[in-house]
C-alpha cells in the first residue's frame, strides 16, 4: 500500500474536499474549523491558499483527496508568537489523513512537503500545535518535533 499515494501542491479545485476533511479535527482541535459549516470552511481555504505567504499540499489516491496540509509563512505574522525563531519559521496550520488512509505514510509525506516549502522560502523550523491526547503526538516526535512549552486554556465560570 506504501506509496501508492501522491502528494501535490492544493489548488482551489481541492477546497470543497479539504472542507469535508476538515471533520476529522473535530474530536480534538480547537481550530477555527470546529462546529463550521463546510461553505464556510470551504471559502476559508479557498482565501487563504491564494494568499500570499500561504500554501496548501494534499494527497491523493487514485485522484481521491484523502488528506491535507495547510501552512502559513509566520515571517510577517503580527499574532506576536513568542518563541525567538517564529519569524523563521513555516507554520503547519492542519493536517488531516481520512482514516481509512492512515498509517500508509501519507502524514509523514505531507510533513516532509511542508519541510521542503519552508526550505524553499528560507525558512528555518516547521511549527505546529496538538492536543496532548492527539494519537499524532508520537508521530510528530519520531520526525523531530519538540515541545517549546506548554500552552493552558484556562476558563472561569461566572
Amino acid at each position: 500500500m506504501k506509496g501508492r499515494y501522491q502528494i501535490r501542491e492544493m489548488t482551489p479545485s481541492d477546497v470543497e474536499t479539504v472542507a469535508q476533511l476538515c471533520r476529522l479535527f473535530e474530536p480534538v482541535s480547537t481550530t477555527i474549523f470546529r462546529r463550521i459549516e463546510a461553505e464556510d470552511v470551504t471559502a476559508w481555504v479557498r482565501e487563504h491558499i491564494s494568499l500570499q505567504g500561504w500554501a496548501g499540499f494534499v494527497a491523493e489516491v487514485e485522484s481521491e483527496v484523502v488528506g491535507f496540509a495547510l501552512c502559513k509563512d509566520m515571517e510577517n505574522d503580527p499574532s506576536g508568537f513568542v518563541f525567538p525563531q517564529a519569524r523563521e519559521t513555516l507554520y503547519l496550520l492542519y493536517l488531516a489523513v481520512d482514516e481509512a488512509f492512515r498509517g500508509q505514510g501519507i502524514a509523514r509525506a505531507l510533513i516532509h512537503a511542508s519541510e521542503e516549502l519552508a526550505r524553499k522560502w528560507g525558512r528555518t523550523g516547521l511549527l505546529l500545535d496538538v492536543a496532548e491526547d492527539n494519537p499524532a503526538l508520537s508521530l510528530y516526535k519520531r520526525l523531530g518535533f519538540e515541545r517549546l512549552g506548554a500552552q493552558v486554556f484556562m476558563r472561569k465560570r461566572i
